[in-house]
């Protein structure tokens, strides 16, 4: 696969800049007037063997919704490789950490849910149908002042068993183990944006390559805006794209 790549510090790329640089090529075919939604979801996934092998991949999602009679929405999605074209040393090692950028989803509390205080999200990394990663995200939301609502919650942990899957198309058979624990923030502000962290942390074991120490950062930013606002706030975000 070419999601996950061996890196050193020569070759890595913010994704930050890659961030700006889908927001502004969707506000290239927004309306000019009229008001909007910008959403921008960032993934940083990085693994780190015994060997100091460093894996990273990562993924932007951009999406700009314009309400109304006419709705539309426009969606732009990137898969970065930011390192050279190294494989990783393992068919099951490539395939988790490739499921952690391509396939990783969390459906978070929906707004009816943080009304009552407590409200479940869910993640999900699909390895390999039927084999499926997923785990409840409890957080607690309270309203404030301005009368956006913040929420906390924490998932994993050693209460939490790990997803475990056995290759056996191969002899002798393969084990692949993946645990991850972390924390999820969250907050909703009244005019309707918002800005979310989920970031996790654990290990990915595969019994023929050993342990690799995992670290999962998912980050949301929505934030309704004209098309003429969102053109004057990332018009000059295609100078700070590191070419490839």
């Amino acid at each position: 696969m070419n999601e996950i790549r061996k890196t050193g510090p020569a070759s890595r790329i913010g994704l930050t800049a890659f961030a700006l640089w889908a927001s502004t090529a969707l506000v290239a075919c927004a309306p000019d007037d009229g008001d909007g939604q910008l959403s921008v979801r960032t993934l940083e996934v990085r693994a780190m063997g015994a060997d100091s092998l460093v894996l990273e991949g990562g993924a932007i999602d951009s999406t700009w919704t314009i309400p109304g009679e006419d709705a539309r929405q426009l969606t732009r999605s990137l898969v970065l490789d930011p390192g050279d074209q190294s494989e990783t040393p393992s068919r099951l090692v490539d395939l988790a950490l490739g499921a952690l950028v391509t396939a990783l989803e969390f459906t978070p509390p929906s707004d009816e849910d943080i009304a009552e205080g407590d409200a479940r999200g869910v993640l999900e990394i699909p390895l390999q149908q039927p084999i499926v990663f997923r785990t409840i995200i409890t957080a607690d939301y309270s309203q404030d002042e301005s009368l956006a609502w913040r929420g906390t919650g924490t998932f994993g942990g050693l209460g939490e068993r790990p997803m475990r899957w056995i290759d056996a198309t191969v002899n002798p058979a393969d084990t692949l183990l993946l645990s991850l624990e972390g924390e999820f923030e969250d907050v909703r502000e009244a005019g309707g944006g918002r800005q979310a962290v989920l970031s996790g942390r654990g290990t990915l074991y595969v019994s023929g390559d050993g342990e690799y120490q995992v670290e999962v950062t998912e980050r949301v930013e929505t934030t309704r805006m004209s098309s003429a606002r969102v053109a004057r706030r990332f018009g000059d975000a295609r100078g700070e794209v590191v070419p490839r």
